[in-house]
């Protein structure tokens, strides 16, 4: 197969040098045996003795000749070609796929000799990547974020990795996204180093359902593409790391665990870590098992510089004190991860919607102060458990009483939960302590209330609405539906128990309710009124998500 496209290259290629324009000094042609065969220009210069044999290849002199780009010490390094972007994109058949200046700047940020590479060996790259699948809108992109995989031979670059990378279950679209999120995967000559490191991980870390390691680093990328960093790094290097955190006090399980929140926790030195972990213990007097616990849960923290790190650490010691801070951090880890203005911020919204005390609910509860409070879903949940609770709540109180899961949950699992129910006339049911109002029905009904009865009363509390799973919420739902049905025997109350499940409601009917769009648009206004209120350092800024701004 490759000799097939191997001979079906060095046509387009010859073609490509006078479609371009370019005048390449003669040639002299030199057998590399089972490799193929190498172009050699008549001058040649390279930087390292180190390079793969193609690194050395396709060196040409453009009809106006480029300076010599040249290394540190005065070694010149390879020449760099002059050709017609907009022509490349037309000779490949990429023309209107993508921007020629997109291309020529991807281009010109790789050295000399790998954009020679570029236009030799392009033509069938491309026509490999085409049999594999990849049309012409996802070849273009790929060909101006990640150019460097076009410039070697197919057989001795991305026909590897691709295939590598299907091996591990990705679509051909699947891995050319890797490549567009991560361009320096392709300038590793394989990644089967790292991949006999990471899948035997990720199976000590999973929890059944038959799936192999290397399925599972699969599932990982599919979700993750930049998660293919990772694999650039050699065996050595990432089982050094991996060790590093195994001797800190995480488990392999652990490890696997938190890799799909940030697969750059197994590139971190060991130095890195270490330098976080005496920041952290100078700072709020932590230990070593808090370090690992926020490793655990936020490994996002290990992604920090020591400077912002101390930042964080200092700022919640002027605000509540070192002791306090410090059990603030081991209870919310995530407020070491995240921009400080996130939990200033929820202190602010919190006294705006009239918390007398912010800081004594961010003391009895820290976890809500991690998330932006500046957020329709957010306050889409705080209107919802207003407006639909049985019983009657400020927003104060709501944040008091509900803070975390007004903060934690989406808007449809409070908000359209309450919805659901609402919809279904089982509001009623709600209760704020499901087990004292559990013990009075009994006593109502003369029952021992230390002891479940047939027939107990189902009831539901904001707790079952806003954080449980979809099967448990469901079969609540049923059985309140059963219970109303032999309460009442009419026809309304038999209809409603063939209604939807919570999930199908969620996903369609809920979207085409007027009382869920009215709570949307009004959340979005109250977003507008308290950022208009704030003071400008709390107010949100586009780069913040990037800086760990909270979670949505």
């Amino acid at each position: 197969m490759w000799a097939n496209s191997r001979s079906q290259s060095d046509q387009p290629s010859t073609s490509l040098w006078a479609l371009l324009l370019l005048r390449p000094q003669p040639l002299a042609l030199q057998q590399r045996g089972a490799s193929g065969i190498s172009w050699q220009c008549s001058f040649f210069a390279h930087g390292s003795s180190n390079e793969d044999p193609d690194s050395r290849s396709a060196t040409v002199d453009a009809a106006s000749p480029a300076q010599a780009r040249r290394q540190r010490g005065g070694r010149p390094m390879s020449a760099v070609p002059e050709f017609d972007a907009q022509q490349l994109l037309r000779t490949m058949q990429l023309d209107g796929y993508s921007s020629a200046d997109e291309l020529s700047a991807s281009m010109g940020k790789l050295p000399g000799i790998r954009q020679q590479g570029i236009l030799q060996h392009e033509p069938q790259v491309a026509a490999h990547l085409r049999g594999l699948g990849i049309g012409s809108s996802e070849l273009s992109q790929l060909l101006c974020r990640c150019p460097e995989l076009f410039s070697r031979p197919a057989e001795e670059r991305a026909g590897v990795l691709f295939s590598q990378l299907m091996g591990l279950g990705l679509s051909a679209g699947q891995a050319a996204r890797c490549f567009e999120q991560q361009p320096l995967a392709a300038a590793s000559v394989s990644f089967e180093p790292a991949i006999a490191v990471l899948a035997p991980l990720l199976a000590a870390g999973s929890e059944g359902g038959g799936r192999t390691g290397e399925q599972l680093l699969g599932d990982l990328l599919q979700g993750q593409p930049g998660a293919v960093g990772l694999l650039q790094c050699g065996t050595e290097s990432l089982q050094h790391k991996l060790d590093n955190l195994l001797q800190l006090g995480l488990s392999k399980q652990q490890v696997a665990k938190v890799l799909p929140q940030n697969p750059a926790l197994l590139t971190r030195t060991p130095e890195h870590l270490a330098n976080l972990e005496a920041v952290l213990q100078h700072e709020l007097g932590a230990n070593r098992q808090q370090w690992v616990k926020v490793l655990r849960s936020k490994p996002r923290a290990a992604d920090c510089s020591e400077t912002a790190l101390r930042q964080r650490a200092q700022a919640l010691v002027a605000e509540f004190g070192k002791e306090e801070a410090c059990r603030m951090g081991d209870a919310s880890p995530q407020l070491l991860a995240i921009n400080t203005v996130v939990w200033r911020r929820a202190l602010a919204v919190w006294q705006l919607c009239g918390v007398a005390d912010p800081r004594a609910v961010a003391h009895s509860s820290p976890q809500p102060l991690g998330y932006d409070w500046l957020h329709r879903s957010r306050l889409a949940n705080l209107r919802a458990l207003q407006q639909w609770l049985p019983w009657e709540l400020s927003a104060a109180q709501v944040i008091e009483c509900y803070g975390g899961y007004v903060s934690k949950a989406a808007a449809d699992k409070p908000a359209g939960r309450l919805l659901y129910l609402e919809q279904l006339g089982l509001l009623s049911l709600l209760v704020a302590d499901k087990l004292a109002a559990k013990r009075e029905w009994r006593l109502q009904q003369g029952l021992s209330v230390s002891k479940k009865a047939a027939g107990d009363a189902v009831l539901i509390s904001v707790r079952d609405v806003a954080i449980s799973a979809p099967a448990k919420f469901d079969g609540l739902v049923d059985s309140a539906l059963s219970q109303q049905q032999q309460q009442e025997d009419d026809n309304l109350v038999s209809s409603s128990c063939s209604s939807p499940s919570s999930e199908a409601f969620l996903k369609s009917r809920l979207l085409q309710l007027p009382a869920w769009k009215q709570l949307l648009a009004q959340a979005e206004a109250d977003v507008v009124e308290l950022e208009r209120k704030l003071p400008p350092e709390l107010r949100r800024v586009p780069a913040e998500a990037e800086d760990g701004g909270g979670a949505e």
